[in-house]
Parts: structure tokens; C-alpha cells; sequence
């Protein structure tokens, strides 16, 4: 993962089964949630996929719900991915204090 972004997302959408514009719209939900401290991604796919991976936490399967999130389960994604963001935020903020080094000034 690059030093630009917090996380990464991947959006993978069957293309015969027309769920491009799901994906498109999925993306705006995501970057509105979390602006260019998540870096997404789109992964064309088959066989009726639908799924959103957040690192590496599927957020949402097709495959496993059996249909396409509907527009409060999409803001429910998108809630999800804002507090993933919150909170790393403020890990990777005590780890900086955790891991900067005492100063010590000279005694004279």
C-alpha cells in the first residue's frame, strides 16, 4: 500500500451481467466516505460477482447475500468504510507517539 492512502478497496462487478453502473455508484459512496485516503480499485468479473473489499474485509458478497446491496445496505458500506478510516486514523496517530524517540538534551 502506498504512503498516500490509509487503505485500499477493490470492487469487483460481473460486466456480462451489466453491474458496471452498481460499481460506479458503489465507488462514489466510497470516496465520498473517505476522499483520496482510500485508494479503489474496479475488477471486471463474471458469473453474477458483486463484491466490496476493504483491506481485505469483504464488505459485501453477492455471492454470499444472494443479491445486490440496496441503497441503505450501500450506506451502511459506506458508514462502515468512514469509521475504518476513523479508527485507523487514530491507531496510525498512537503508533506515531508510541514510536517517536525520547529527546534528551545535554545536561551542562
Amino acid at each position: 500500500m502506498s504512503d498516500h492512502w490509509k487503505m485500499e478497496a477493490e470492487i469487483e462487478y460481473c460486466v456480462p451481467c451489466g453491474y458496471a453502473n452498481l460499481a460506479a455508484s458503489m465507488v462514489s459512496e466510497l470516496f465520498q466516505a473517505a476522499g483520496p485516503a482510500l485508494a479503489i480499485s474496479l475488477k471486471p468479473g463474471h458469473s453474477g460477482a458483486f463484491k466490496v473489499t476493504v483491506d481485505g474485509r469483504v464488505l459485501w458478497d453477492k455471492k454470499d447475500q444472494g443479491r445486490s446491496p440496496h441503497i441503505m445496505e450501500v450506506k451502511d458500506i459506506k458508514a462502515q468504510v468512514a469509521n475504518m478510516i476513523e479508527s485507523g486514523a487514530v491507531i496510525q496517530l498512537s503508533l506515531i507517539h508510541i514510536s517517536e524517540p525520547t529527546r534528551r538534551t545535554p545536561i551542562s
